[in-house]
């Protein structure tokens, strides 16, 4: 019988699987009937004093044509874990790969994975092919596919891809990866190895396994902090000169994903240690840069400029000095506006939307620190370009929730111009968000949306010569305060209470219209959705 614990990290699993796939305008797929491989991808032991069974005698071409097949090498021993014994505390799942026969390549792999205490690691008879990149429609296929092989076998992770005679091309995948996060492995991440890798870029794969992992219980989040760090630093020799043996695709690909495993780091790491590792993640990502060519296609440095910029961001986060910070938002944004340049909407839409989305929340963000009123101009461009992407028969949650970014934007953009036609575009706009998120399917989501609509309201009141619109503002804010404090969120339940002070302190000094703080806006830290 499942133990509590199990049954939660399932079910947590499950809801954020179907949240995050309906909110890209899929669902969670039937299960789809994967390419077979001709042979298991790892094969069962014997037991302890069984004989094996005879090998099947092989014919004149079969036995010329092995010696041709790349082999990889015998597995690593096992690694001892620096923090002493460690129980899994992941499922790991390793697909058949494409192009592996026999299966030999699967099963080193299974075996390299399982001299790793933190890992449970079971083989998954499938292969998931994707040959093409540039085919929107195959890509969205595959994603899915591969999500719903972690849901459906309760899993953390599914390592997935290819073997060929260069040796390994490898994705990773997890039930709910959130492409617009820092250090997202996304169908365009390849983790690409030699067929005969060995330690250190063992020690790669394994940082890179833990830094795509989405934890779902205390207990994994508490491994993570553990065991990351210490992978990262293991995997950092690698990154720091790659072999000169290895192909540049290959020394490209060991760049990109120490990147995201620095960056993962970081973000487990204490704030005093976090800035360094995020450095080291954008020197990575630089480094891929610099090892692109010229027959490379363009959408190749489009991505690394998304994860640079992704990783300034996450550092101005973490940055409490606003001084320091200003800088890393304005990098941040040249750094998203070449992604959106150089990314083909016509061929990747889900990676140019995105970079569309994060470049119109960083401008947001840069604005609240130094008010400058053109940002907000050019985050309204950005979001309202992803809608040509994300509609809202197709998408609606993704659409609600750029609609909501939106009305967040014009909130503040039509307080600084004192303009009520702006600020009235905030609450229509809130008021459409409303008709898709619902208190009792998203009830955070509906808090933070009344919240905005709350403050817009209020602005709107203290605009207007004739402003009718603080009961309404308070209504607003009293229901999100409630549903704040009865899900345990303080941060959102903070900036709900102090924005409904505020109506309530209009309202007493309605006559007077003096008193009022006009920087009440929501906490920039406060990130809702």
């Amino acid at each position: 019988m499942a133990s509590a614990e199990e049954e939660e990290k399932r079910a947590e699993r499950l809801r954020r699987a179907r949240e995050l796939t309906a909110s890209r305008g899929g669902a969670v797929p039937a299960p789809v009937a994967a390419a077979p491989t001709p042979v298991p991808a790892a094969r069962p032991e014997p037991a302890r004093g069984e004989a094996p069974p005879a090998p099947k005698p092989l014919g004149l071409l079969e036995i010329i044509a092995g010696l041709f097949k790349p082999k990889p090498a015998p597995a690593p021993a096992p690694v001892q874990s620096a923090a002493g014994v460690e129980t899994p505390a992941f499922t790991v799942l390793v697909a058949a790969l494409g192009g592996d026969a026999d299966g030999a390549a699967a099963t080193y792999l299974n075996k390299a994975l399982a001299t790793r205490p933190t890992l449970k690691v079971k083989a998954l008879g499938k292969v998931f092919q994707l040959d093409n990149l540039e085919d929107p429609s195959l890509v969205s296929s595959v994603v899915l596919n591969t999500r719903h092989a972690v849901a459906e076998d309760d899993a953390d992770l599914l390592v997935w891809g290819d073997f060929g005679r260069e040796g390994y091309r490898l994705r990773l995948a997890t039930a709910t990866t959130d492409d617009e996060r820092a250090a997202a492995f996304g169908p365009a991440t390849r983790i690409e190895l030699p067929k005969d890798f060995a330690e250190p870029a063992n020690h790669l794969l394994y940082a890179a396994i833990l830094a795509a992992i989405d934890p779902a219980t205390e207990a994994q989040k508490s491994a993570l902090r553990r065991q990351l760090p210490a992978a990262a630093a293991a995997a950092e020799t690698l990154a720091a000169r790659p072999p000169v043996q290895m192909t540049m695709p290959q020394q490209r690909s060991i760049q990109l994903v120490f990147g995201h495993v620095a960056t993962a780091a970081a973000l487990v790491l204490p704030a005093e240690e976090a800035p360094a590792w995020f450095d080291k993640a954008i020197n990575a990502y630089r480094q891929a840069q610099r090892r692109l060519a010229r027959t490379d296609a363009g959408w190749e440095g489009g991505l690394l400029h998304k994860h640079v910029a992704a990783a300034l961001v996450s550092k101005a986060e973490r940055t409490k000095d606003q001084a320091v910070a200003a800088p890393l938002w304005e990098d941040a944004i040249t750094e998203w506006r070449s992604a959106v340049e150089t990314l083909p909407r016509a061929l990747m839409p889900q990676e140019w939307a995105s970079a569309q989305v994060r470049l119109g929340g960083t401008l947001y963000r840069l604005d609240l620190l130094t008010g400058q009123t053109e940002l907000l101009r050019e985050a309204l461009q950005a979001l309202q370009a992803t809608l040509q992407v994300y509609s809202r028969t197709e998408t609606p949650q993704r659409w609600a929730e750029i609609m909501h970014t939106v009305a967040q934007v014009l909130e503040v953009y039509g307080d600084q111009i004192k303009n009520t036609e702006v600020l009235q575009r905030a609450v229509d706009a809130c008021y459409s968000v409303l008709e898709i998120r619902t208190r009792e399917r998203g009830p955070l989501a509906w808090a933070a949306t009344q919240n905005t609509l709350g403050g817009a309201l209020f602005l709107l009141d203290r605009h207007s010569e004739n402003g009718n619109h603080l009961a309404e503002a308070e209504t607003a804010l009293t229901s999100a305060l409630e549903v704040f404090q009865a899900h345990g969120a303080k941060g959102p339940a903070k900036v709900a209470a102090k924005n409904l002070g505020h109506v309530r302190k209009l309202m007493e000094t309605r006559k007077s219209r003096h008193g009022v703080d006009p920087h009440w806006l929501d906490d920039p830290d406060d990130k809702r959705k």
